[in-house]
């Protein structure tokens, strides 16, 4: 009952978004952000716990698709992930 008075009293409009996603790019961004974790984690091996070289693999498979995504998305004009049109909905 509170959340349907809250509901009520509310007056902002949310928005929601069409987002086209490039599946082909998308499979091709991970398997070169996986290619790239492991040739980084090979690199920087040295002996070390397994949970250290987990850790290492995640980071830098997080952050080589995150530069590859923005790199593909604003340099090379070729996006993963674009916006199509935002619409308001009560």
């Amino acid at each position: 009952m509170r959340g349907l008075i809250l509901a009520e009293g509310t007056t902002e409009w949310h928005y929601g978004a069409w987002v086209a996603l490039d599946l082909r790019l998308l499979v091709f961004v991970i398997l070169i952000s996986i290619l790239a974790a492991v040739g980084i984690t090979l690199l920087s091996a040295k002996r070390r716990n397994w949970v250290e070289y987990a850790a290492l693999g995640i980071v830098s498979f997080t952050g080589t698709f995150i530069v590859f995504v923005l790199i593909l998305n604003t340099l090379a004009d070729y996006p993963v992930f674009a916006v199509r049109s935002f619409f308001p909905f009560p």
